[in-house]
């Protein structure tokens, strides 16, 4: 059910944005522990002087990461690779769906109803494309 709420719509839309990018968020905070670990332990050790120089480099490093990250193509390319991942198998459906659609296309191209050999032929081609990209196919050739 749709919310009606303007206001659950609101909440709803934040949290999905939020959630979008929630590992974006939980790497931000790695890295200011990381930060903080890391002037703690300057100062620790007498070299507190390099703290302010520090936290320089560590915030241009992550402006230059984000534009890169982001104008650089890699949030797009990481955005294709997990739907494809998502919707990279055969599953039991794919195949009932793919011999329906191959049959009524096949049908309407010639006007008639298919013979027994056209529908055997169109089943022993997708149980063999079916068995083929089963488990998925490699994304990376």
């Amino acid at each position: 059910m749709t919310a009606e709420r303007w206001w659950v719509r609101l909440a709803a839309r934040w949290l999905a944005r939020v959630d979008g990018v929630s590992g974006m968020i939980r790497l931000a905070m790695l890295g200011l522990t990381g930060l903080s670990t890391a002037l703690i332990t300057l100062r620790q050790y007498g070299h507190g002087r390099l703290a302010w120089p520090f936290v320089a480099v560590v915030a241009s490093g992550t402006l230059v990461f984000t534009y890169l990250y982001t104008e650089g193509g890699v949030w797009n390319q990481m955005s294709r690779d997990r739907q494809d991942l998502s919707s990279n198998f055969a599953g039991p459906s794919m195949r009932m769906n793919n011999e329906l659609l191959a049959r009524g296309l096949l049908a309407a191209e010639q006007g008639r109803e298919l013979t027994a050999e056209e529908r055997d032929a169109i089943k022993e081609e997708l149980d063999e494309a079916f068995e083929e990209y089963r488990d998925g196919i490699d994304l990376e050739t």
